[in-house]
């Protein structure tokens, strides 16, 4: 799982998922557990479906700006 395209052609994994996220959050916002095992679960039935080695996908999930009013 990664969120620079170019390295993940550059390091050939067998099987890749991409988010847009900022590096170290590869599962989304701190402290948003619901969408972390969203994201995972959905990460994981990827997995199942990939069946051509070399296969990347682009997960559909964005990062959530933070309220400027918390």
């Amino acid at each position: 799982m990664g969120n620079m395209p170019d390295r993940m052609v550059y390091a050939r994994p067998t099987r890749a998922l991409l988010v847009k996220f900022p590096r170290g959050c590869m599962f989304g916002e701190p402290g948003n557990t619901a969408r972390q095992r969203r994201i995972i679960r959905d990460g994981l039935k990827a997995f199942q479906s990939m069946s051509e080695p070399g296969s990347v996908l682009d997960l559909p999930y964005r990062w959530k700006k933070p309220d400027p009013d918390e």
